[in-house]
């Protein structure tokens, strides 16, 4: 089957993303940095792997050496979309600009700042980082698209009796920065994620959907012990409009990105 060929079969298919308990933000996306391995090989085959798998929506990792413009091109034959990107701290301390241009040609909605350098992880640290967050979300919102931060555990080890987590939250503008939530990482620092979810609610506006086994090991989601309608439930009633799936070293990427999509509509779809 070629190209158009299949992207004919992939729109005439069923949409399965209609869930009958709001346990879920949609139909989830996937962050591409879980199948960096793939892209790396060949992009254009692993972008209609995912379109075959039934995946709609995908959040970028960078673009492999191609240009913004011809990633899109490939996206939109594979009836993808880019709704978000990450974007690594030294592009907001940079040509901030560039990076935003670049996410516009991609079709971006948001685009989030995935980690931060150790040397900035101080107090002192991160209250710098939050005034360098409200400036690019305030850059971001003039063209158009919303900006966010996304955890790791290491911003749930207290600090001088604050969590930096708080902190980042606290100290930037809600209106100019989101949180995309990573739920694996959440509990991994030994926090709740409902919890956080209640007390932040108008900032998650995204979620990263990975799985935990009892012993801690990062697992495809459902071989583990996260409850995701509870927590799932809990997003869909408060502001976030997308998920990813991610797993950050999976043995088989593809098995471990079809896998994770078919737990989760065939658990939650009607």
């Amino acid at each position: 089957m070629d190209r158009r060929s299949f992207v004919a079969a992939l729109s005439a298919a069923p949409f399965l993303g209609c869930f009958s308990r709001p346990v879920t933000v949609g139909r989830p996306g996937v962050q591409l940095y879980t199948v960096r391995d793939a892209m790396s090989g060949d992009v254009s085959a692993t972008l209609a792997t995912l379109a075959e798998i039934g995946y709609l929506e995908v959040e970028m990792a960078g673009t492999y050496g191609m240009t913004p413009t011809s990633f899109r091109r490939l996206l939109d034959e594979f009836g993808l979309r880019a709704v978000s990107g990450h974007a690594d701290f030294a592009e907001v301390r940079g040509d901030w600009q560039r990076t935003l241009d670049d996410a516009v040609e991609l079709g971006h909605d948001m685009i989030v700042v995935p980690w931060l350098p150790e040397e900035v992880r101080t107090p002192d640290g991160y209250r710098a980082v939050a005034d360098d967050l409200n400036r690019a979300g305030e850059a971001a919102r003039r063209m158009g698209i919303r900006f966010g931060y996304h955890n790791h555990q290491f911003e749930f080890d207290p600090m001088d009796g604050v969590i930096p987590m708080a902190l980042l939250l606290d100290e930037t503008d809600g209106s100019l920065v989101d949180w995309q939530m990573d739920i694996y990482w959440v509990v991994d620092g030994g926090h709740e994620p409902l919890e956080w979810l209640d007390r932040y609610s108008a900032r998650v506006t995204s979620v990263h959907i990975k799985d935990r086994s009892a012993q801690g090991a990062m697992v495809d989601v459902g071989d583990g012990v996260i409850d995701f309608e509870r927590i799932l439930g809990a997003a869909a009633a408060h502001e976030v409009r997308h998920s990813f799936i991610e797993h950050d070293n999976p043995a088989d990427s593809l098995v471990t990105v079809r896998r994770s999509f078919d737990y989760l509509m065939q658990e939650f779809a009607q």
